[in-house]
């Protein structure tokens, strides 16, 4: 409301506003006052070793993204999983090269059966399951087939030392 007081007084008095004369020295104060507040930019040189830590932080923050979409992806897909269970596979394999052909076969076919799959997990996964739900049966299956893996590398290793 006393919005539209002011606006109308200055449209009433609109001819005084425009014809009346400043006091003397008023436009001397004024840039006075003007060029006070103004600042001369500043140049500000950055040291490299800045430019360096601020280019790396943002190779950083746009890398994250892509590492984690590509660990998720492989985690949804069993790959991760897989990847592991076939290293320790390799390891127990190099390890039972030692062992006597009866029980080196014993371990080849209990390795077989931990990584063959006639059907891989996620495709006897129904789509209408959310990716939580996926990540958590994928990584609790092949949990059971890697704490299987543990306990016959733990077998050979024993067998081994005897």
């Amino acid at each position: 409301m006393e919005m539209d007081n002011l606006k109308n007084f200055i449209e009433e008095n609109r001819g005084g506003f425009e014809n009346e004369q400043l006091l003397s020295g008023h436009k001397e104060r004024f840039m006075k006052r003007l060029s006070a507040t103004k600042s001369d930019p500043k140049i500000v040189f950055m040291p490299y070793w800045a430019k360096l830590a601020i280019a790396s932080a943002i190779v950083i923050m746009l890398a994250i993204p892509v590492f984690v979409n590509n660990r998720i992806t492989k985690l949804e897909s069993g790959e991760y999983y897989a990847q592991m269970l076939s290293e320790q596979s390799d390891r127990i394999e190099e390890m039972a090269t030692g062992l006597e052909p009866g029980e080196k076969l014993n371990v080849e076919s209990t390795l077989r059966q931990l990584e063959e799959e006639i059907v891989p997990i996620t495709d006897q996964l129904p789509e209408s399951i959310s990716s939580r739900e996926r990540r958590e049966i994928i990584k609790g299956y092949y949990t059971n087939k890697l704490e299987g893996a543990d306990r016959l590398e733990k077998y050979v290793a024993s067998l081994i030392t005897k």
